[in-house]
């Protein structure tokens, strides 16, 4: 007799990048199965992720369907992304930070997707980019 998985929660991805508060920052994920297939995002998920800087530990944003920040960008595809307009990304000071991404499906919770995020100091500003508004950078769900 054997025991074998016929389940098991999604592989968590590692994906470090840098951005800067001059900018628009975005980034897109896919879930997938194993084989590479899409997996459909279905109605009621939510996705979740928070920014903590390293140096401190202090949580200096928070991301999710409800603020915009996190999107459904293809249910059938399964895909997500990052959306952060540069009125919020030039709140966050320069440095590095740590972040994951997790998903909330019916009644579970599963981590996708951890890594850091260099914030470099923008140099650069459009004229009028003050006015823009922005969310709370943290909100408690």
């Amino acid at each position: 007799m054997e025991s074998i998985i016929s389940w098991r929660p999604p592989l968590v991805l590692r994906d470090d990048f840098i951005v800067a508060t001059n900018e628009d920052w975005t980034r897109e994920w896919q879930l997938q199965t194993e084989n590479e297939a899409p997996i459909l995002i279905e109605a009621g998920w939510k996705f979740f992720m928070q920014l903590q800087k390293q140096s401190s530990g202090d949580l200096v944003m928070t991301n999710s369907n409800d603020n915009q920040r996190l999107m459904v960008l293809d249910h059938e595809a399964g895909k997500y992304g990052l959306r952060v307009r540069q009125a919020d990304a030039a709140q966050i000071p320069a440095g590095q930070y740590d972040y994951d991404i997790v998903l909330v499906a019916g009644d579970g919770i599963y981590r996708l997707v951890k890594g850091s995020i260099q914030v470099d100091q923008g140099i650069t500003n459009v004229p009028g980019q003050e006015k823009w508004s922005h969310f709370p950078l943290i909100l408690r769900p």
